[in-house]
């Protein structure tokens, strides 16, 4: 049987059509419910089944060096980390009958590099796994992270490294 991992996305978007019951999220989720409509949605799948669990620590360390690697710790929230450790800690038990539902393009990429598989509430997969890398808009020149380039002074800017033909699973 299928668990689905549910981000915050399920609960603000409202469109999911899977039963709140067969999802898990983690506590965290409940801080990003902005809207009455969020927090109503995310209330009665709690009523409904939903399981909120606790982040492993050893899934999160593994997740942020993952995500450290191919340089989306900048874009990820700890939301976003903890959602992310908890798919990994699900495919670890359960394989491809683990999918983490989730809009957000930094965590559909982090997912594919590590084979969970993914199903979007509304927006589209991402179409590969994108490693980023930071890029002088003065000198041009490459660094691996940084707000400021360390030779010219000038602000440095997110830029794509490489594709990896890899898109997540989905569902």
């Amino acid at each position: 049987m299928k668990k689905y991992i549910a981000d915050s996305a399920v609960f603000i978007m409202g469109n999911c059509p899977i039963t709140a019951a067969d999802m898990v999220t983690i506590p965290h989720v409940e801080d990003e419910m902005k809207s009455e409509d969020a927090a109503l949605r995310y209330d009665l799948s709690i009523a409904e089944g939903l399981r909120v669990e606790a982040v492993e620590d050893e899934f999160l360390e593994s997740i942020k060096e993952q995500a450290a690697q191919t340089r989306d710790i900048e874009k990820l929230s700890g939301t976003d980390l903890g959602i992310l450790a908890k798919a990994l800690e699900y495919h670890e038990k359960l394989g491809d009958d683990a999918v983490l539902i989730t809009d957000d393009f930094a965590v559909q990429n982090i997912a594919a590099r590590l084979g969970i598989a993914v199903m979007p509430v509304a927006q589209r997969v991402i179409k590969d796994q994108i490693i980023w890398q930071k890029q002088c808009i003065g000198c041009f020149r490459h660094f691996k992270d940084g707000d400021e380039c360390p030779v010219c002074g000038s602000p440095l800017r997110k830029k794509m490294k490489k594709k990896v033909n890899q898109k997540p699973k989905t569902i």
